[in-house]
């Protein structure tokens, strides 16, 4: 009895050591998110800039979309022209929200979340987010959004729409509510 006693004190403590070794390696690997006032810093955006970047990308799929439904129609498949037809509806819809209001774009950020992380690491950050609340007096808040923007490799338009784009006050989720997919 007293060697299971052992050997299950003995196991938890190489589990333990383990544990306390993988946190230190962890740690040390986490990059600093200070700045040279030892402020915690947190990158903000403004999530339209990030709609309209993503709706002139190359990760926007309705041009492959009107295609399929192009070829539903010549094909005379009803039930895909239909369903695509829905699918561009509701597309255009959320996009309204994520273009116009102040919505979550984490389903555009999706196909360049490694350039995310990339532009946390090179400007030092503990988080990207779409906006703060609040911050504490440790808290320096970073505007990324243009770091953001050229993920998608935007044109001189584009960039010009997301310049004028950030002057102008979201619109309100009823007002957006009540936009046809066609506004």
């Amino acid at each position: 009895m007293k060697h299971i006693v052992w050997i299950a004190v003995l196991a938890v403590g190489v589990v333990l050591a383990m544990v306390v070794a993988h946190r230190q390696d962890v740690l040390a690997a986490a990059p600093k998110a200070a700045s040279s006032t030892g402020k915690v810093r947190i990158g903000v955006y403004d999530s339209r800039a990030i709609a309209v970047a993503w709706a002139a990308s190359e990760f926007n799929p309705v041009r492959q979309k009107m295609a399929e439904h192009t070829e539903a129609k010549k094909k005379n498949d009803v039930k895909k022209a239909e369903e695509l037809e829905a699918w561009g509806n509701a597309k255009q819809r959320l996009l309204h929200f994520q273009g116009f209001g102040r919505v979550p774009v984490d389903d555009l950020l999706t196909p360049v979340k490694k350039g995310v992380a990339t532009v946390a690491k090179e400007k030092k950050l503990a988080a990207i987010v779409m906006q703060c609340d609040y911050t504490a007096p440790n808290v320096e808040v970073v505007d990324v959004t243009n770091a953001l923007v050229d993920l998608y490799e935007p044109n001189d338009r584009t960039r010009e729409i997301v310049r004028t784009l950030r002057d102008v006050k979201p619109v309100g989720l009823l007002e957006l509510a009540d936009m046809k997919a066609s506004d």
